[in-house]
């Protein structure tokens, strides 16, 4: 007997018993509905999957071996990267996640999946899990590596030294303002400021500006901008119609069930005024300072859906990130007062006065540094693996077959103790001098390669000086004691922070004489 007779003649015995078993518990007829063939089908590709299948020699919780269901379900529940820790402990390395997919955590395979191809190797192409429905793909969701080198030339004038330079101003405007209403509204005779909702004020403030020409208005008004809402409220949903359509595409009727009613409006409201926000941009080309579109305006190289698509991108990424990382970053600070009176005193030291405070001078201050390196570790805006096609190729020392999706578990590897000493614990430390030893070939928290974040440099700067400033002005207390950050926040491709309330006073350095 051949083994696709004998796996028929297991699958037609076991749906049999199975829809009959049903049947009797339900007091339904389901042979009247579910036809055997259906059954037969799903069981026999259960069984391929399952222990046929070219993964099936890799490890994995059982029911991702032969259905998205297990993915799909772990993704949408909020607790993603928690989840993946702790599979990556119980099975190891290489991970089975879904029946054609594998989570590695593996320093060595960061480089394998995102590094540049060399000669004799293939690249390793983006999954269509980045296909978001743009009409003109951005360069974060396009696929095709030609065109993401095109948008990649055309954007990388924005992110040069002498652009940063130049954006340097508009930084420190928006955190000198930040820091006044914090002083002012977050008193000790307040009941605090939520932190999660005032990072995005800031940094949806200053990314609009170099986007837009002009800010969102958001830290004067103290209030998120209509236009940033419905880009949060979109990321969460899409979170959801994401993983339903491209993980299980037989339940995407549900979709109209569980979505807002007027999320569509929403998303044609949003879509309309980024176009009259880009047109507004085209109109006034005479700016004092260069943004990140200058460079594409000038060379005429451009369309209006196009530089749309590119604006909701380059804003999320420059500013939901840099929002993340300063309120873990806060987080591990306020519940480490050690670790906040050190970089207090660092640059309490440094600086005699808050306008000493530049991308330059902090360059230098090594606390600061390893502050913000750990908050990297601890909290990384994408603790997510970053999905790729492989082209059949060895990863890690494991050859994983053509049309596979692989990626890197961030999280995984950025809390793993055979790479960091006291991995759970906050210590920038680590990053000063010598260290502790820690295997930094494990931190990617911009990824690597042709694909990683173009605005890395970028990212640094406004982390160091909002984190310099405020540390040197304000005295931070910590209002809603009880929160666990690991406990209570959620990820929907963005992180939810919990509710994370700050008080402030200002410090005696930072009073007018």
């Amino acid at each position: 007997m051949s083994i696709v007779s004998l796996l028929w003649f297991i699958a037609t015995a076991v749906s049999d018993v199975f829809v009959r078993n049903l049947s009797a518990v339900l007091n339904i007829d389901l042979m009247g509905i579910i036809s055997e063939q259906s059954v037969v089908y799903l069981v026999c590709k259960a069984v391929y999957l399952k222990w046929f299948h070219p993964l099936a020699k890799f490890p994995g919780p059982p029911l991702a071996a032969i259905s998205d269901v297990w993915y799909a379900f772990h993704w949408t529940g909020g607790r993603w990267p928690f989840v993946m820790e702790k599979i990556h402990q119980k099975y190891g390395d290489v991970v089975r996640v879904a029946p054609n997919e594998l989570s590695f955590a593996t320093a060595a395979a960061y480089k394998d999946i995102y590094g540049h191809a060399t000669k004799g190797k293939k690249q390793f192409l983006k999954s269509s899990w980045y296909e978001n429905g743009d009409p003109v793909p951005g360069i974060v969701s396009t696929r095709d590596p030609a065109d993401h080198a095109r948008q990649r030339r055309s954007l990388a004038h924005a992110f040069s030294t002498n652009s940063l330079r130049d954006q340097e101003d508009l930084i420190h405007t928006y955190t000198d303002l930040f820091i006044t209403q914090l002083a002012k509204h977050g008193g000790q005779s307040s009941e605090g400021i939520n932190m999660p909702e005032a990072f995005h004020w800031l940094t949806f403030d200053i990314a609009g500006h170099l986007a837009f020409g002009e800010s969102f208005g958001a830290v004067a008004s103290m209030r998120t901008n209509y236009w940033v809402s419905i880009i949060i409220d979109g990321v969460f949903f899409g979170n959801i119609a994401n993983a339903l359509k491209k993980r299980l595409p037989l339940l995407t009727p549900l979709l109209l069930l569980i979505m807002p009613k007027d999320l569509k409006r929403k998303y044609i409201t949003h879509r309309q005024l980024t176009l009259e926000k880009i047109q507004k941009r085209i109109n006034n080309q005479q700016l004092d300072r260069d943004d990140f579109f200058s460079h594409i305006l000038k060379k005429g190289d451009y369309t209006n859906e196009g530089l749309a698509s590119q604006a909701g991108t380059l804003i999320i990424a420059g500013s939901d990130t840099t929002s993340s990382f300063l309120n873990g970053v806060f987080y591990y600070l306020v519940t480490n007062p050690d670790k906040l009176s050190k970089l207090q005193s660092e640059v309490r030291t440094a600086f005699n006065d808050m306008s000493e405070i530049t991308g330059a001078s902090t360059a230098t201050l090594p606390y600061i540094h390893g502050v913000i390196e750990e908050g990297l570790r601890l909290t990384p805006p994408a603790p997510f693996g970053l999905a790729r096609i492989s082209p059949g190729a060895d990863i890690a020392g494991h050859f994983v077959p053509a049309g596979v999706t692989v990626s890197v578990d961030h999280w995984s590897t950025l809390h793993d103790p055979r790479y960091w000493y006291d991995a759970a614990s906050f210590l920038p430390e680590r990053w000063v001098g010598d260290g502790f030893g820690d295997e930094k070939a494990a931190f990617h928290p911009f990824s690597l390669g042709p694909r990683g974040c173009l605005g890395i440099n970028l990212a640094y700067l406004e982390a160091r000086i909002i984190l310099a400033k405020l540390a040197w002005a304000l005295d931070w207390e910590l209002v809603d004691a009880d929160v666990d950050w690991k406990r209570d926040a959620r990820l929907y491709t963005l992180w939810h922070h919990p509710r994370m309330r700050g008080r402030f006073n200002v410090h005696d350095q930072a009073r007018p004489n």
